[in-house]
């Protein structure tokens, strides 16, 4: 199913396209007494129309016919006849239009795309079920390729499509589609996920595009924890620890050129304000800044967005004097992850795929920014946040503050890693061991 489709050519009956076959189905299981039934009826109709039916023919078109006779016989000797074709079983059940209601009745070639596209999408899979069976009558599968699946539909219809693509999927066909929304990608089906990346060369003095096609099998991240922490994983238990990290924000990701990923929405808020103010406009790059939701699952999306091939580049806090030792292990295990050093730093550290505050965000722009505390103040005054409520509001208050002056400010540790952040290129695979197969 193509991105453009005009329904008029899915509502059409042929014998060919499927709203047709659906429909030459039905007239195959009408009875011969449902058709006799249906014959009677429709000779019925004759006799009211036309002069077989004597006198039970309609007054008005016998009238009609008179006069029509009166005056042709001042001119000719003849009989003028007025017959009605009473249209065959056959043709009433194959000639129908298809009116939709929701909320007002009308031709669904009148009614809008998206609307137009789910009817198509139920035609489709009603056609598949007549050719392929359904339940433990299932002959065959069938597979649906659908393209941007996605146009002409609010948020909650393509929240409702990817369910119905699955439950098509799960009753034994296969939906392959292709889309550019975050809302019809699930971090906890990475393994459905096919990223297909268009390179631009050079060869032999002539501009050359080539397609990279990047898939991350279930098998490789379950043997990837296995080998990590002894867990035997299994593909229910996979699907469950990665939907904790799903948001249709982070899905984002996965049409990236390269993403940033923090650790929540305090650098979300303030990174991008800071990469405008220094020239770098994010959106224009391809570049995502993506908040992971917290330290915890930090780790789970790199290693989709990386095995995927999505340059990443990390940035979080270190907190080295949290008592809570669960956040420090988090945080030696991120540096770890990324072939870094271990130990909490004693300054910020900043190297080609990674940043990481040796405290807070907070604490270390505080030493950078003179008037930190100010800006802190007047914040939490205009915004009536108190105590430590409202980080990410006054980090993002803070930098609009600091860029809209006459001389934008960006502090230097921020300068630093939007530098590296966006020249951060794929290296390697982060994998502790492939699977053989």
């Amino acid at each position: 199913m193509p991105a453009v489709r005009d329904i008029t050519d899915e509502a059409k009956v042929t014998k060919t396209n499927p709203f047709g076959k659906l429909l030459y189905a039905v007239l195959e299981r009408v009875t011969a007494a449902q058709k006799t039934d249906l014959e009677v009826t429709l000779e019925g109709l004759q006799k009211r129309l036309n002069r077989v039916g004597g006198d039970d023919r309609l007054e008005s078109i016998v009238e009609t016919e008179k006069k029509l006779n009166k005056v042709l016989k001042e001119y000719m000797a003849c009989d003028l006849e007025i017959e009605f074709q009473s249209p065959s079983v056959e043709t009433l059940l194959t000639t129908p239009h298809l009116y939709a209601d929701d909320g007002f009745r009308n031709i669904v070639s009148n009614k809008g795309h998206g609307l137009q596209r789910v009817i198509i999408f139920s035609i489709l899979h009603c056609y598949s079920e007549l050719v392929t069976g359904s339940g433990e009558k299932k002959r065959k599968p069938m597979i649906f390729a659908v393209e941007e699946p996605e146009l002409y539909m609010h948020p909650q219809a393509q929240r409702n499509i990817r369910r119905v693509f699955r439950g098509i999927a799960e009753a034994g066909d296969q939906v392959i589609f292709s889309t550019h929304s975050a809302l019809l990608l699930d971090v906890a089906y990475f393994d459905e996920i096919i990223r297909v990346e268009s390179i631009q060369e050079r060869i032999e003095e002539k501009n050359t595009v080539r397609s990279v096609v990047w898939q991350l099998p279930m098998t490789a991240m379950i043997e990837d924890l296995r080998v990590r922490h002894g867990v035997d994983a299994t593909e229910e238990s996979m699907r469950e620890l990665y939907s904790h990290a799903y948001h249709p924000n982070r899905s984002e990701g996965f049409f990236a050129k390269s993403i940033i990923l923090v650790e929540g929405p305090t650098e979300q808020y303030a990174l991008p304000i800071y990469a405008e103010a220094a020239k770098y406009h994010l959106d224009s790059m391809n570049v995502s800044v993506v908040d992971s939701g917290g330290k915890g699952t930090m780790d789970r999306l790199y290693r989709i967005f990386n095995e995927l091939g999505i340059p990443c580049f990390m940035l979080f806090d270190y907190d080295k004097d949290n008592d809570d030792t669960k956040i420090v292990d988090k945080s030696k295990e991120l540096l770890g992850m990324l072939g870094e050093n271990t130990d909490p730093p004693n300054s910020i550290l900043i190297h080609d795929n990674v940043a990481c505050f040796p405290n807070k965000w907070e604490d270390t722009l505080a030493i950078e920014i003179p008037d930190f505390e100010k800006l802190s103040a007047d914040a939490r005054r205009r915004m009536g946040l108190y105590g430590d409520s409202g980080k990410p509001l006054i980090a993002r208050y803070i930098a609009r503050e600091l860029t809209s002056r006459e001389k934008p400010v960006i502090p230097a540790s921020i300068q630093s890693i939007l530098q590296k952040a966006i020249s951060v290129k794929w290296s390697k695979c982060c994998m502790c061991k492939l699977p053989t197969e």
